[in-house]
């Protein structure tokens, strides 16, 4: 039964969930992004000295520029069905970062995403990013940026939160149910066998 519980933690990490803040470069692509129905984005944190913009590739304009939108501001980002690629430009330093795609100079990649905000080490959400947060419908993803190249890489200098939003590589909750039901009936058959034989 323990290979069992083993077999689904480690498929649970495999599909992309983390576990825990970052404090060294992601060196290992975090993959794309993908989106589905209405996205909404909120300004869920920000520690940065640098002024920076979160952009869309198909959205025109600015989402958010950390030093004229509050945390807790919310912005609709209209319906989408696919990929979905956020870029953060650091108007100070003149460095653009885009998700899921390595800097071209450092060659690291500059943002980090996780379905737990606590993953980024920064204690709770604010009062108004938790209100904003909380008006979010369906499972939310945040997604924090390094905004420098050889920095701190801790990937929580701008933190943003999405809905219907999510990395494409990872399967759906029903898929990953299903997995987890076959591993555990694999595990049942397997431990039958061996009390016969």
């Amino acid at each position: 039964m323990r290979n069992i519980l083993a077999a689904i933690a480690g498929a649970a990490l495999t599909a992309g969930v983390a576990v825990a803040a970052h404090a060294s470069p992601v060196t290992t692509n975090p993959g794309s992004l993908t989106a589905s129905g209405d996205v909404k984005a909120v300004f869920a944190f920000a520690d940065a000295g640098d002024t920076s913009q979160l952009l869309e590739t198909s959205f025109s304009g600015v989402i958010f520029n950390n030093h004229v939108d509050a945390v807790g501001t919310t912005k609709d980002l209209g319906n989408y069905s696919g990929a979905i690629t956020f870029v953060l430009n650091n108007l100070s330093s003149g460095y653009a970062f885009t998700t899921g795609v390595a800097d071209s100079v450092d060659g690291f990649y500059h943002a980090f995403y996780s379905t737990h905000f606590s993953d980024f080490g920064v204690g709770p959400l604010s009062g108004a990013a938790a209100s904003a947060v909380a008006g979010l419908s369906g499972p939310v993803l945040y997604v924090g940026f390094e905004d420098r190249r050889f920095g701190d890489y801790d990937y929580n200098d701008l933190i943003f939160a999405f809905s219907s939003t999510r990395p494409a590589d990872v399967p759906e909750p029903a898929t990953l149910a299903l997995l987890g039901t076959g591993l555990v009936g694999a595990g049942v058959l397997s431990r039958r066998k061996r009390k016969t034989a």
